[in-house]
């Protein structure tokens, strides 16, 4: 196998026809009609409020919308394949989309395996608020592909025990080397009790009997009585590094973000935190009773370090968020990098609102984010995309000063935006937005413009 080396000149070339504008400009080749952006409607009858829970880029370029479907009779996980161009892709499913066949499915991640396989975690209603963690396999060409242990397409893991009916709710996916699969998220208890929940599960569908009991564990981190797992990520010698919140909703500061790292077979690492495992994240900046803090997405970098973003509460509003970013260097204990933002740490706020739900590290180390923002008080909400520099600073080539926002189906509607992915160096951004009042959602797609000079092979 050869690595093409790019000589100064090609690289110029190659450069100068990869920038075509300002990078974060929504991309005129991408969308309906040079929109750079597309608006994907199941509308299946119900509420007809679909929401997105993953964007996926396969090798040819072509991309999967994965959220769930509000239909007459339920929710059902539902998959769109679009071209690597944006447009809906009539060859798959039914009309470019593949729907599940169960009526009770909430999807909520997806993934790709290692064979390219798609993979759609999130919960399955029982009865009531009684749910448990669910994950479903497809084909790329969308069709149920089951596994191999089990006979079936699909798994549902209870955490409950006798006579409990418990919330399990999958926030995260994660697909090891191996092929194992764990489901992460959170599990609730009767009297307001929330734990953070693992399962992990072999490739072929079975329950992984080396983790935890029954490849189930839940996590009590602390003497509070929340913890809640929202992402996970691995390290390159095999440890996990799970993030979420812990705290007492109700009490003055809430809750703080929470970082974690557990080892391969769920342990608390005893080697972090004094043995502890896990420590908080507490910026304490809003109002008494107005502090909760959330972890929402982690990454493992290639030098070791890692990306913790998330979203602390400011003022004295429970609805104003501005979003955080840390970086964390490896240690005995919690030890946040100096040469990242001030002293490790990035805080944004912009306008009434900013979070952020999603991060994609480049290949030359810049911090591309997406999430949400309320630019005044008034409930108008618009997709934010925002990078920032290796340091953590905001990339002024990017955007107005590092910042993107999107509005797709009607101005001063309700845009969210949920997921981030590369098509070639650009950057596919996805969410789902308001189409009329009061409960119907699309799905939404957009494409960036990006420096493609970094792309993998030409750095």
């Amino acid at each position: 196998m050869h690595r093409r080396i790019a000589t100064p000149a090609l690289a110029l070339i190659l450069a100068a026809g990869a920038v075509h504008a300002q990078d974060g400009l929504l991309d005129p080749n991408f969308g309906i009609f040079g929109t750079g952006r597309n608006v994907i409607a199941h509308d299946q009858g119900g509420g007809n409020a679909d929401q997105s829970a993953g964007a996926l880029v396969a090798p040819d370029g072509s991309i999967y919308l994965v959220g769930t479907a509000q239909t007459a009779g339920g929710s059902r996980q539902a998959i769109t394949r679009l071209t690597a161009a944006g447009i809906r892709d009539e060859s798959f499913g039914v009309g470019g989309t593949v729907y599940s066949s169960a009526t009770d499915l909430t999807a909520r991640r997806a993934r790709f395996d290692g064979a390219g396989n798609l993979l759609v975690a999130g919960f399955r209603t029982v009865s009531g608020t009684n749910t448990d963690f669910h994950v479903c396999r497809y084909t790329p060409q969308g069709q149920p592909l089951p596994f191999g242990a089990i006979g079936g397409a699909c798994v549902t893991i209870a955490f409950d025990t006798q006579n409990e009916e418990r919330a399990d709710v999958v926030n995260d996916l994660l697909v090891e080397p191996d092929g194992r699969i764990l489901l992460v998220g959170t599990t609730r208890l009767p009297g307001g009790v929330e734990l953070g929940a693992i399962a992990r599960l072999h490739g072929d569908g079975s329950f992984d009997a080396t983790y935890g009991i029954q490849g189930k564990r839940s996590y009590q981190l602390g003497p509070t009585p929340v913890t809640r797992f929202n992402a996970i990520d691995r390290t390159a010698d095999g440890k996990y590094v799970v993030v979420g919140e812990f705290g007492s909703p109700d009490a003055e500061n809430g809750t703080s973000a929470l970082i974690a790292i557990l080892t391969a077979n769920g342990n608390p690492d005893p080697g972090f935190q004094a043995g502890a495992g896990y420590a908080g994240l507490a910026i304490d900046g809003g109002a008494p009773f107005n502090r909760d803090e959330a972890a929402t997405g982690v990454r493992v970098q290639r030098d070791g370090t890692i990306l913790v973003i998330g979203n602390t509460q400011i003022a004295d509003s429970s609805v104003r968020y501005r979003l955080f970013a840390y970086r964390i260097v490896p240690a005995a204990l919690l030890t946040l990098d100096p040469g990242f933002g001030s002293n490790g740490r990035v805080l944004i706020e912009d306008g009434h609102s900013l979070v952020a739900d999603d991060l994609l590290v480049q290949s030359d180390g810049r911090i591309a984010l997406i999430g949400t923002r309320r630019a005044t008080e008034a409930f108008a909400l618009d997709m934010a995309v925002l990078r920032l520099r290796r340091d953590g600073t905001p990339d002024p080539s990017f955007g107005s000063n590092g910042r993107t926002y999107l509005d797709f189906v009607l101005p001063g509607e309700f845009d969210y935006g949920m997921r981030i992915a590369s098509q070639a160096g650009r950057l596919i951004v996805a969410g789902h937005s308001l189409h009329a009042s009061p409960q119907n959602y699309d799905l939404t797609v957009a494409r960036l413009g990006n420096d493609r000079i970094f792309t993998d092979a030409l750095e």
